[in-house]
């Protein structure tokens, strides 16, 4: 009996470690998973701007693999993650209280491989579905007339653009209370920004973005329990070359902190952590153009640590009125 009772002991203590692993790989996960479209998504042309009516569709796919760094205390070597992902979105320009302002409406689709061992036993989770989808709305304040295509062209631009944007990512995705990995994270997420841009000679533009992320309760996390995350602060900054009309290159470096993640009032972890990317965007046509990216860490200290590739396509098109 005190041989069974010992065995029984183990086994349980094995999964609870295997447990409290997922605990903090579902709290950093549940917003790993969108990486190309989030966490951190660095992304050049904040202040970029289209006409009245301008209309934008576009479609990705990205990878992104690397490691996750997690609490030195849990008994866990080599936590990686592969993840794959079709994001579509579609954009679209208008005026509202004489600002040229902009709707944009992103929905992901991912394939998420997570392997780690565990007390050196092999553990593995995958996921394919959709993410929670985004909607952001953004306003340029100073910087630019909201103006239709044929007066848009033909007005002098200027050098100095101020904006502000907000983000919503929508409870819609892939969500089973009953698994500790998830593609949709069960809660509302408000990303709010300011954001400016400097233009020099027409062909150098620098651009900086300071951001804040709330989140909302997650009351129906694995098991019952409630995750909750406190906010997070990010900066970017970003250096374009533009070579002509729709053809530019861009170098970024970003940063993020906080959000330390309580899973039924217990600090879990938070997220520490530097990245750079580069971007590449060519014009093929006037209405069809192509975009490939690049982005890993510069230094980090908790959370994910990872390589991602992106390459995309957007069609552009005017109201016909």
């Amino acid at each position: 009996m005190k041989i069974k009772n010992k065995l029984y002991r183990n086994t349980l203590t094995i999964r609870c470690k295997f447990h409290k692993l997922f605990f903090v790989l579902s709290c950093l996960g549940l917003g790993i998973f969108q990486t190309t479209v989030h966490a951190q998504d660095l992304e050049p042309g904040y202040m970029s701007a289209l006409p009245i009516g301008g209309n934008i569709a576009i479609v990705s796919t990205g990878f992104s693999h690397g490691n996750i760094l997690l609490d030195n205390t849990l008994p866990v070597e080599g936590l990686e993650a592969k993840m794959f992902n079709v994001v579509m979105g579609y954009f679209r320009s208008f005026k509202l209280f004489n600002r040229l302002t902009k709707i944009d409406v992103v929905i992901p689709f991912a394939y998420a491989d997570f392997n780690a061992l565990v007390e050196g036993v092999p553990q593995s989770a995958t996921r394919t579905g959709l993410g929670d989808p985004m909607f952001r709305f953004s306003m340029i304040l100073i910087g630019v007339k909201p103006l239709k295509p044929q007066e848009y062209f033909k007005q002098e631009q200027q050098k100095f653009k101020l904006g502000v944007a907000f983000r919503i990512k929508a409870p819609l995705g892939q969500y089973n209370p009953a698994k500790l990995i998830n593609l949709g994270a069960n809660r509302w997420v408000l990303k709010t920004g300011i954001g400016a841009s400097y233009t020099i000679k027409k062909k150098l533009v620098f651009e900086a973005q300071l951001n804040g992320m709330f989140f909302g309760v997650n009351d129906d996390f694995f098991g019952g329990n409630r995750s909750e995350q406190e906010p997070m602060l990010e900066g970017q900054f970003h250096a374009t070359y533009i070579f002509k009309p729709g053809v530019w290159f861009a170098a970024s470096f970003g940063a993020i902190d906080g959000g330390l993640i309580k899973v039924n009032g217990e600090e879990k972890t938070s997220t520490n952590n530097n990245r750079y990317g580069l971007t590449f965007a060519y014009r093929i046509k006037k209405q069809h153009s192509l975009k490939a990216a690049y982005s890993n860490g510069f230094i980090t200290r908790s959370g994910t640590d990872f390589d991602t590739y992106l390459i995309g396509y957007q069609f552009l098109w005017f109201d016909k009125k």
